[in-house]
């Protein structure tokens, strides 16, 4: 007699399991325990051996999907398949948790011993891992893990954010690719778009670099920590290279300073004579000019960020970050007409596109520019005499 969704819905637990099969789909049947679990079982063959497969708890399957995966199911066997030996396979496949441990076990030390990976990134990456990825897809095995799945994971962040972790999402999987967790070129994060970054402009004024300098004489705490936001105001140096600097690294007599490793690389940064002044009185308790508790490893960046914020707050300035130093001595150098090249190697940039950025943002060559050219056109449109444009403060040489 055949199995009824009543029939289901009323079967009753008894002293042992118990299976009761459907007349409509043959080999299904629904197995009850003595503790009342009611579930769809299949029997079947493969390669001789008598097999009985959970298809699903009834609580949770109707009748008919029953039949219909058991269908399906059996189709798969006649073609000389044994579903519970691939369920079992399956289970052996890694998760993505699993592939992430190997990634920081194995990958990451390789790359860091060959100077291509540096440990910010690495402290980085196991963040963005932990709080990002593992948390919503960790358990997923390598090999389901959809294109849909990584954009539920980028969803809530923010646009800078959501670009970081579907890079290294991106990055992971290429790498599972490689070691054969899921075939080549299925990599979920390709084709997912960039978030779009707003383009972050905010400078200090001259009066905000006033009361930021009155408010870091008076500043009480870490004096390395102070020195290190000085020399990011005067250089333009990024913080990550102010802090891991070195005496050995500095030239007193050359005015340079030697940078081992940045984002481009070993790099040439000369000082000026103001940075060499703070240096010179600087103490020196270790290998480090701005150094931690152990005077021989830098000071940590969230003290010298802490300190940042303690200043800006004595000052009354707002909605600062350490990096709008860079982009102001980069913006008012470009107010004054330095071309793109000088720019780019003034800062240490790897290309001019960041450059150019400021050099667009600096209004006064423009503005003077658009005046002249306009005066110009002006001139010619009504027969008077031509402006002179040779004064150009375009017109020079980077």
């Amino acid at each position: 007699m055949s199995l009824t969704a009543k029939k289901v819905r009323d079967a009753k637990a008894s002293d042992r399991t118990r299976i009761e099969w459907d007349d409509e789909v043959k080999g299904l049947g629904l197995r009850i325990t003595p503790a009342g679990v009611k579930s769809f079982v299949l029997s079947y063959r493969a390669d001789g051996r008598k097999r009985l497969m959970t298809l699903g708890r009834a609580a949770e399957m109707s009748l008919a999907r029953a039949r219909a995966l058991a269908s399906e199911t059996k189709i798969q066997i006649r073609g000389g398949g044994d579903p519970l030996e691939e369920r079992s396979a399956r289970r052996q496949l890694p998760t993505v948790a699993e592939g992430v441990e190997r990634f920081f076990s194995e990958y990451v030390p390789k790359r860091m011993a060959m100077g291509r990976m540096a440990e910010t990134t690495r402290r980085e990456y196991f963040r963005q891992s932990n709080t990002y990825i593992l948390t919503k897809i960790g358990k997923r095995r390598i090999c389901d893990v959809t294109r849909h799945d990584v954009e539920k994971v980028l969803a809530p962040l923010p646009p800078i954010m959501a670009n970081r972790v579907r890079a290294l999402v991106s990055r992971l999987f290429t790498l599972f690719e490689h070691w054969e967790y899921r075939p080549q070129h299925t990599n979920p994060a390709r084709g997912i778009e960039k978030a779009v970054e707003d383009a972050r402009d905010r400078t200090l004024s001259e009066s905000e670099f006033s009361v930021l300098g009155r408010a870091l004489d008076q500043l009480d705490g870490n004096q390395g920590a102070i020195l290190a936001i000085r020399l990011a105001a005067i250089t333009g140096l990024r913080i990550g290279e102010i802090k891991n600097m070195k005496w050995e690294d500095v030239d007193f007599e050359g005015s340079f300073l030697t940078l081992p490793k940045t984002k481009t690389g070993r790099r040439i940064h000369t000082l000026p004579s103001a940075a060499l002044a703070l240096l010179a009185d600087a103490p020196r308790i270790g290998a480090c000019v701005i150094p931690g508790r152990d005077p021989d490893r830098p000071l940590d960046y969230t003290s010298i960020r802490n300190h940042w914020d303690r200043a800006c707050d004595a000052a009354g300035i707002r909605g600062a970050r350490l990096n709008d130093l860079r982009r102001t001595i980069m913006t008012e150098a470009a107010a004054l007409g330095v071309g793109s090249h000088l720019l780019r190697d003034m800062v240490g940039h790897k290309t001019t596109a960041m450059a150019d950025r400021y050099a667009r943002r600096a209004g006064a060559p423009l503005t003077e520019l658009r005046e002249r050219m306009g005066a110009s056109m002006a001139a010619k449109l009504s027969n008077s005499p031509a402006a002179d444009l040779h004064a150009l403060p375009w017109k020079r040489k980077d």
